[in-house]
């Protein structure tokens, strides 16, 4: 109800303003009229609010313009903000903004994480060519059942065997495609077999393998592939990186920019506010005096209401702005500055920007990330492309292998085994005896001789040295060969890649498109911004001249207390176009250099790529230059 009784009176107000204007107006216009007389009227017209013509011992002249304007930040200052302390200001640098928010912002550490996967997976994809050991022990003890005659057993019919075996071995991948190998083989057996030559026996094996393709995965194969892909990943994530810095760094040079604009319309509008002030302090002292009329009081009223709202919208954008800084440059809630007023020190300026729409373009084609990450894309599915076209070569390998042997062991004592050098004496008496009745001499049998060659008689010591030796060898060598017919499954994964690669060049070729868009839009708005600019100041130049102008003729009682309010609204208008002018020129300027990409050059900052000699130390980072 109040501000609508205030709306009312503003519009009596003005009423009643023009009407007083209209009747000076015509007898100042009519050349029968006189010098006008000393009425409240003129009384209140002549009335001034930087310097009244009336002068009285209550009434002070209004503080200089510059004076008022800092009262007016002064004032702007204290007033209480949600979350804002008053009084506690922290003043920032548009660069010191943009390294808090680097250092800080959530998204940086995403990607630098993601940069780090990408490296773990660089060295994960680089481990098949990692040497593989292995090492089998086994120990089996036999007895077995045997009625066969020679299966050696002994008087219980049975035959035990004892095994004790350790197999070492290693093979290693080759970058060529190939595999090379060695495998360690040692063996003891111990056995009741009275067949056996050595009990226990000792035996070695070494093997050496080594394959090589010939045709198929002889250039590439898919260890290679994946080692290459996951390099390509790398270098994306590093790109990505990049890309994103980029984005951060324009987002906070927006943010910065309008803060600073924020600000001034906050200072603005305080400064309209305390205008208004003086003026209803001045008319309230005429209308006590006599000459104005309260009607004065009541336009100068809704005149200050009204821009008490607009100070305390544009109050209000000043916390938002704040705040969206803020959230770029802070990642804990409970930091210190969200309490702090940011006091930017970087004034808006008017820097040409002098560049050509070509160099414009082409810079951006060069420099911008998704260019790079399209380079990227392309050289990973020509990965691909070459990979499936050699999985569609028949299969050919050459094979080959190389081993030594070494046997050693104890020699069994001589026994009735007649395959061991052994005879029946029962056998032999029976002879002898038959030999006499006949006339014959006794049988003379030589001493047994055990026919195991000497060089295995030993131990495990034997057993080496007959390996090392090199006299017990085997050698193979071979050629593998196999093909599919048709081979649908690998046509159908290369018909695919050299779909995307026709595919990227399709995206590739809209993104540039997109870009010249991008660009020329960029510019557009840099020059016509620019434009904006000039018009502004000279508008603002045009408003304070208007301003001081009707200043002067209210003093002189020649103008009216709604024109001298009307040119002040014009003036606090033009100033906020301008430096809205200025702010979006700026941040025309950044939409550019985000265009063209070169919003890291223009700060001064550099991006370094991934390095480390271990994935963990991947730390791609941004830093100042100096």
């Amino acid at each position: 109800m109040n501000m609508h009784r205030h709306s009312t009176w503003a519009w009596i107000a003005l009423v009643a303003v023009g009407l007083a204007q209209t009747a000076v107006s015509a007898q100042e216009r009519s050349p029968e009229a006189g010098p006008p007389e000393t009425t409240p009227v003129t009384q209140r017209l002549v009335a001034g609010i930087v310097r009244p013509v009336e002068t009285d011992v209550n009434q002070s002249p209004a503080p200089p313009e510059q004076d008022l304007t800092e009262q007016a930040r002064r004032q702007a200052a204290l007033e209480p903000r949600v979350g804002v302390t008053p009084g506690l200001s922290r003043p920032l640098a548009l660069r010191d903004a943009i390294l808090m928010a680097l250092r800080a912002n959530p998204e940086v550490e995403i990607q630098r994480i993601a940069v780090q996967q990408a490296a773990f997976d660089v060295t994960r994809t680089k481990g098949f060519y990692d040497i593989t050991l292995t090492n089998q022990f086994s120990y089996a003890a036999l007895r077995n059942p045997a009625v066969n005659p020679f299966a050696g057993a002994d008087e219980n019919g049975a035959v035990e065997l004892r095994t004790a075996q350790n197999a070492f071995a290693f093979t290693k991948p080759l970058m060529t495609g190939g595999r090379v190998g060695a495998e360690v083989t040692l063996a003891r057996q111990d056995t009741t077999n009275i067949f056996a030559g050595v009990n226990p026996l000792f035996t070695s094996q070494v093997t050496f393998t080594f394959t090589q393709p010939l045709f198929r995965n002889l250039r590439t194969d898919e260890s290679r592939r994946q080692i290459e892909l996951a390099k390509k990943r790398l270098t994306l994530s590093d790109s990505q990186f990049r890309q994103r810095v980029i984005d951060i760094v324009a987002q906070v040079q927006s943010a910065y920019w309008d803060l600073v604009f924020a600000r001034r319309e906050v200072e603005i509008r305080a400064e309209a506010v305390a205008l208004a002030r003086i003026q209803l302090e001045q008319n309230r002292r005429f209308v006590e005096a006599g000459t104005a009329a309260p009607v004065d009081i009541v336009s100068v009223e809704a005149q200050l209401e009204q821009r008490q709202e607009e100070f305390l919208l544009s109050l209000e954008n000043l916390t938002r702005v704040e705040n969206a800084l803020k959230s770029l440059m802070v990642d804990q809630r409970q930091s210190a500055l969200w309490q702090e007023a940011i006091i930017p020190t970087e004034q808006v300026n008017l820097e040409p920007v002098n560049i050509s729409l070509e160099e414009a373009v082409r810079a951006a084609l060069t420099k911008r990330p998704e260019m790079e990450q399209f380079d990227i894309q392309k050289a990973s599915n020509e990965i691909d492309v070459q990979f499936f076209r050699d999985q569609l070569r028949p299969q050919l390998d050459f094979v080959g292998s190389y081993s030594l042997q070494g046997l050693a062991g104890t020699p069994l004592p001589i026994t009735t085994n007649p395959f061991a050098g052994g005879f029946n004496t029962a056998v032999l008496d029976r002879l002898n005896l038959l030999s006499a009745n006949a006339g014959l001499g006794p049988l003379v049998i030589p001493p047994p001789v055990n026919q195991t060659p000497g060089v295995f008689i030993g131990g495990f010591g034997t057993n080496l040295s007959n390996l090392f030796t090199k006299n017990f060898y085997g050698v193979r060598v071979g050629v593998n060969m196999s093909f599919t017919l048709n081979n649908r499954a690998v046509q159908g994964a290369l018909g695919r890649s050299l779909a995307q690669n026709r595919l990227i060049d399709a995206q590739r070729q809209r993104f540039e498109t997109q870009i010249e868009s991008e660009v020329r839009n960029a510019l557009q708005s840099v020059q016509t911004a620019l434009r904006r600019v000039q018009s502004a100041r000279a508008s603002r130049v045009a408003a304070e001249a208007q301003y001081a102008s009707e200043m002067r003729r209210y003093q002189v009682g020649e103008s009216t207390n709604f024109l001298v309010l009307d040119r002040q609204n014009a003036l606090s208008g033009a100033r906020g176009r301008e430096i809205r002018a200025l702010t979006d020129y700026n941040k025309a300027v950044v939409a550019l250099q985000r265009a063209m990409s070169t919003t890291l050059d223009a700060n001064s900052l550099t991006v370094k790529a991934s390095d480390g000699a271990h994935p963990a130390d991947v730390q791609p980072s941004v830093e100042p230059n100096p």
